[in-house]
């Protein structure tokens, strides 16, 4: 059981990797294509409750799954929104899934200009390349720590990953304050 433990673990921690790469390379995508990089929108707002709509307005409208991604801390601002104006606003993601990760600034601690938020479409406008399948291959050695009585475990995933379409995504970054 603890053997499988390890072997779980390892493709969690490998996956969430995986994640943040994806994350750092939407979030640095320029303004303007490039001969190698597609261009994603960037807008400059505070959490409100027309945000996300201004950015689901700034996608290519090939841009169909939508999605946001934020840190958990930026999802409590946003959803602090819903009381805080005096009425109630029922969703103020404009109906969008919201996946998190932490790897973006917390809208509170983000810098003026940081990218605390991320709206577009995964599907159409990244892209992930397995050339070895998309197994996990975890080796054990048993031997090169032997005498300290371990064992240690390594796990490998290759992966290619890159956005790959103009317009899919639409970056939201902390205005000046």
């Amino acid at each position: 059981e603890f053997i499988m433990y390890v072997y779980d673990e390892l493709g969690h921690r490998i996956a969430k990797a995986a994640a943040d790469i994806v994350v750092a390379k939407i979030a640095a995508l320029p303004q303007t294509s490039t001969a190698t990089a597609p261009y994603a929108a960037k807008i400059t707002l505070a959490p409100s409750a027309t945000t996300m709509v201004n950015a689901v307005a700034n996608l290519s409208d090939e841009a169909t799954n939508n999605v946001a991604i934020m840190n958990k801390l930026t999802w409590a601002d946003f959803k602090s929104i819903t009381t805080g104006d005096g009425y109630p606003l029922q969703d103020p993601f404009a109906g969008l899934v919201v996946l998190f990760n932490n790897s973006l600034p917390a809208y509170s601690t983000a810098s003026e200009g940081d990218v605390y938020a991320i709206v577009g479409d995964l599907a159409s406008g990244f892209r992930a390349n397995f050339p070895n399948g998309e197994e996990i291959k975890i080796k054990m050695d048993d031997l090169s720590l032997a005498e300290a009585d371990l064992v240690k475990f390594v796990g490998r995933k290759y992966v290619a990953l890159e956005a790959v379409a103009p317009g899919r995504f639409t970056l939201i970054a902390k205005p000046k304050e």
